[in-house]
């Protein structure tokens, strides 16, 4: 009988669920080991690993923090930290914070996550260098600004969720596969989104769950800079969407330097009074999405005359659509370029080409009543007739309003049509060839011996300025190692900006001997070559001498690494004759070699 009561005492404490616990706002600062003391049971383990079985929260007046290299597994649909208080959370790049759960939900519901609430000190609590996967919300800010940076955020239900004037600092962090969105904010929210990759999120997969979305109510200045945005699973997630649906809501936000592609969309702008300043980006390939009536454009601006945003200094290729323009009873007035005003920040200067269906270009799709300013922009064509066929507007039915794309732009890309090396002994020639040049300083020329890494300059090799005719180019890289090498071009415009050509591999072949070659020319005057090979790395002693033997000059003293190499002998202040020169190598292998050899000097 004993043994049946000790039996059901043991299954009753294994099903036991622990509420909720809360600090006792005293002004406690509890670490993990702390709170398995405290917490009632909610908290159990032994640094680095702990169990939470239910919400942790953190009162005003107290602080929670948590080492690096901790790994905390919550248990429970509920569990998680709700924040009104202090909360440090900060691993290291070397030695993370793992959140986790026991069920790897890929819907991202397997424990709330991290709540940051208006009582919650700012400046006291973050979470940095942690991984936090399977939980509903990897940051949930309510009227709250905590600092939320080298994170990896992976299978959560959202990345980030703001409300209520919520202005985190979100940095440098890894937002993937969230079952919903990257980071979505709202009520009046103006965060810090700077230096993140944001990747395949909305793997639920339908729309409008986008990588990063900003509205709808209130007004929403978010920074988006910098930040990298692509897809490639889930063919209805877009890139930036950015809504003022509502009465009374806005935006000015800053999107600039981003990289956005594999997107069902680059960005959106939907609805009225949005002034963003929308420059810098380069938007690419955002068609995974087969559907091109509703998706597809590297930016699309829909809604009222309110909607007015400025966009200047995009790349923008590869999407179904370039720019879209859409409206129904009051239309957007989207600047893309307007040189007739003082202004210098709405001076279009995109690049706007290849944004294709078919055969038909459209980079920019004007579906609207109104006149559209998209002067200074550079078509990737030179002529008025040629961009016409790159855009749909009043031309092609009344119905539409004008685009106004005169004056364009007369940047022709310094077009780089060939890149090659031609390989003697040990001298590397590389050839090049542009088709079009504008402003174009010069080339730098690159070389790496480490796979494409700790580039070194070479040489530079002055450009042609501005040309529509082809350019030829050639540099000699004389001194080079045996092996592979790799070498690119670093153009450079006038201005500072400068592009890289793609990567070129060489491969020097090793010398299989020591050798010294006969001088070239021979007779001379008053300059000739004198190559030589070396099988391996070996310190090289390169002599002249008179007919009586006599040392004239010590040529060479140095070490060299195996492979060939030239040296150019100078022989201007020596008289007319017959001189020898004597090549000295000792071998890093301990080999050695020296052999002599005569040549004539005639004046």
């Amino acid at each position: 009988m004993k043994k049946h009561i000790l039996i059901l005492i043991f299954i009753s404490l294994a099903n036991l669920t622990f509420a909720q616990y809360t600090t006792p706002n005293t002004g406690v600062n509890w670490s993990l080991s702390d709170l398995v003391i405290n917490s009632a049971g909610v908290v159990t383990g032994t640094a680095p690993n702990f169990t939470i079985s239910n919400k942790i929260v953190v009162s005003a007046n107290d602080r929670v923090y948590i080492q690096p290299g901790t790994v905390v597994t919550f248990t429970g649909s509920t569990s998680g930290f709700e924040v009104n208080g202090k909360f440090y959370a900060v691993g290291t790049a070397a030695d993370s914070i793992i959140f986790t759960s026991t069920s790897n939900d890929t819907t991202g519901a397997a424990y709330d996550g991290f709540r940051f609430g208006d009582t919650s000190v700012d400046t006291a609590c973050v979470i940095s260098y942690a991984r936090i996967e399977y939980a509903y919300y990897a940051l949930r800010c309510i009227g709250a600004s905590p600092t939320f940076s080298n994170n990896y955020v992976y299978k959560c239900r959202r990345g980030g969720t703001l409300s209520s004037s919520s202005n985190p600092i979100f940095t440098y962090n890894k937002v993937e596969r969230c079952y919903e969105y990257g980071i979505t904010l709202t009520t009046g929210s103006s965060p810090l989104i700077e230096y993140n990759e944001f990747y395949n999120n909305n793997s639920q997969n339908t729309s409008p769950k986008n990588q990063v979305s900003v509205g709808t109510q209130g007004n929403n200045s978010p920074s988006i800079k910098y930040n990298l945005i692509h897809g490639g699973m889930f063919n209805r997630t877009g890139g930036i969407s950015i809504s003022a649906l509502f009465s009374g809501s806005s935006s000015s936000s800053e999107i600039a330097y981003n990289e956005i592609y594999n997107n069902s969309f680059g960005m959106v702008f939907g609805g009225g009074d949005i002034t963003c300043y929308v420059h810098n980006n380069k938007i690419y390939n955002n068609n995974i999405n087969p559907d091109v009536n509703t998706t597809g454009s590297g930016i699309n601006i829909n809604g009222s005359n309110l909607n007015i945003p400025i966009i200047s200094e995009n790349e923008i290729y590869g999407n179904h659509w370039g720019i879209t323009i859409l409206g129904s009873t009051t239309q957007p007035i989207p600047n893309l370029g307007n040189i007739e005003n003082a202004s210098s920040l709405d001076d279009g200067k995109n690049i706007l080409y290849n944004n294709v269906q078919g055969a038909n270009v459209y980079d920019l799709y004007n579906n609207t009543g109104n006149l559209i300013y998209a002067q200074n922009n550079d078509w990737r064509v030179y002529d008025s007739l040629s961009i016409e066929q790159h855009i749909v507007h009043q031309a092609d039915s009344s119905i539409y309003g004008l685009v106004k794309f005169t004056p364009f732009s007369q940047f022709i890309p310094v077009e780089l049509i060939s890149f090659e090396a031609n390989l003697a002994g040990s001298a590397v020639s590389l050839l090049w060839q542009t088709a079009t040049e504008t402003n174009n300083k010069g080339f730098v020329v690159e070389r790496s011996y480490t796979n494409q890494n700790n580039w070194r300059d070479v040489g530079f090799v002055h450009g042609k300025g501005t040309t529509t005719e082809k350019q030829n180019y050639k540099f000699e890289d004389k001194k080079v190692n045996a092996g592979l090498i790799y070498y690119r071009l670093k153009q450079i415009d006038f201005d500072g900006r400068y592009q890289y050509s793609s990567v070129l591999q060489v491969k020097v072949e090793v010398p299989r001997q020591f050798e010294i070659s006969q001088n070239y020319p021979n007779p001379f005057n008053p300059k000739t070559t004198i190559k030589y090979e070396l099988a391996v790395n070996s310190n090289v002693k390169l002599t002249l001498f008179n007919v009586l033997g006599e040392q004239i000059k010590l040529l060479l003293n140095a070490g060299m690494p195996s492979g060939t190499h030239e040296f150019q002998l100078d022989a201007a202040g020596l008289n007319s004759g017959v001189y020898f020169y004597r090549i000295e190598a000792w071998g890093a292998d301990g080999t050695s070699f020296i052999k002599t050899k005569k040549l004539v000097l005639t004046k």
